[in-house]
Order: structure tokens, then sequence, then C-alpha cells
């Protein structure tokens, strides 16, 4: 694999029907093909996988419950702990299951004891605001660059959020919602929050769901080649 190959690239690869600036699908489809979508239909769904040692914990904070104001959500990440260093979670994303359990009727302490006393294995269904469709202003291009980012445990140090939905409305690019300070992405330094990811080892991601992008980097090698797309600003024109 030509990991140690960086260059930038015009912004070529076909992206699909949710890249960024398609005129077919920007906010103009809110309220096409009938109806506007509700508000938690602005929302992605994936699924996140943790693997904890026994009598450790997740490392994260739940707000809200079925006696709270709000749906469980998540409203702190421990800096160092597991939920973080799996960059799988943003602050701001609700939990809508455990290991199956619906959390919808819980209350917050229930919940607070579900996820204490869960085993080993934790899978969360994880409810997330879609990134809001950007067409590109005036004075700003887009350009594609090859970076490569070697792994740290199973992951590589960044937050995705979007994918691809068979409703156009509802699919978005790859895009980068957090860089982990100190974690691979950063310490190598190109990838920024706003920026997205295109390719991982030269298999696009245009089709690719979110979920199915997590197992893809899970399944990855310790170091991968992502095709990254980023906006440049263009003075004087």
């Amino acid at each position: 694999m030509l990991c140690g190959l960086r260059r930038d690239t015009k912004s070529s690869i076909d992206e699909g029907p949710y890249s960024k600036g398609s005129k077919e699908t920007t906010d103009q489809s809110h309220s096409s093909r009938g109806r506007s979508l509700s508000a938690e239909e602005y929302r992605g769904v994936t699924t996140v996988e943790l693997m904890k040692r026994e009598g450790s914990s997740l490392g994260l904070t739940i707000s809200g419950g079925s006696d709270k104001d709000g749906k469980p959500r998540v409203s702190n990440l421990r800096a160092g702990g597991l939920a973080a260093r799996s960059d799988q979670l943003n602050v701001g994303d609700y939990i809508k299951s455990v290991n199956g359990i619906n959390l919808s009727k819980l209350r917050h302490d229930e919940i607070i004891s579900l996820l204490k006393n869960i085993g080993e294995r934790v899978v969360l269904e994880v409810e997330y605001e879609l990134p809001p469709f950007v067409q590109n202003p005036s004075g700003i291009m887009t350009k594609n660059i090859e970076v490569c980012l070697h792994k740290e445990g199973n992951s590589f140090g960044f937050v995705m959020r979007g994918g691809f939905h068979e409703d156009r409305r509802r699919s978005r690019p790859l895009v980068v919602t957090g860089v982990r300070p100190g974690g691979p992405a950063d310490r190598e330094g190109t990838l920024k929050a706003g920026d997205r990811v295109l390719s991982i080892d030269g298999m696009p991601l245009n089709r690719e769901r979110h979920a199915e992008t997590l197992t893809m980097l899970m399944q990855s090698g310790q170091e991968a080649l992502f095709l990254i797309e980023y906006d440049v600003s263009v003075m004087g024109e």
C-alpha cells in the first residue's frame, strides 16, 4: 500500500448522490417529494460496539430518561476513557438502546444502573444529528489529499458522521466531526473537523452506511490510506 505517499489531488472521485454541493441534495429537498422531514428524520442511526474490562467503566455520562427532560443522551466523554478513545461517539448523541434494551421507558437511575452493570461487550444503538448540507459559497473550492494514518487500538483518532441512506434527503458525506486530542489523526496533523472522508485504502465510501464504514475501519490493517476532501479559500476570485 502506498501509505508513505501523500499528495493533493483534484476533487474528481464520484462521491455519489450526497456529494458536498450537489444540486440534487441541497436543502431544497427538505420540502420536496411531497413532505418535509421531521426533526427526528434529520438524525442518523448507527451501532457502536465497545469492549470493556470487567470492573471498568465506559467513561461517559448520560443525561435524560423517562423521568427527566429529554431522551437519554451523551452529556460528557471522559478524556482518556473507553468511549472517548473509541472515536465513535460525540457529546449530544442520543442512546436509543443498550445491548438490545430500549431506553425510552427507563428512568435515569435505571439507565445508569444498566450501564454500570453491563457485561464486557456493550452494543449501543446511537442516534445523532446529521451533518447539514452545505453548498460551496463563492471563494471556496474543494481539494483532495491522501492521508496515511496508523491505528491506535481499533481507531484512527477521529469521529465521522453521515453516510449513505436510501432516502437521498438523509444521505450525507462522511464528515469528520471531531479529532481526538493526542490521537493518531491529531498527531499526523492534516485532518480537521468538517473534512469529508471519500475512501479508505482505495475503497470508495459513497454507497456505505455509517455503521458499515465503522466496520471497515475496525477491520483495516494497522495503517490505512484515507482520501480526504477539504475546503480551501480562494482569494481574489
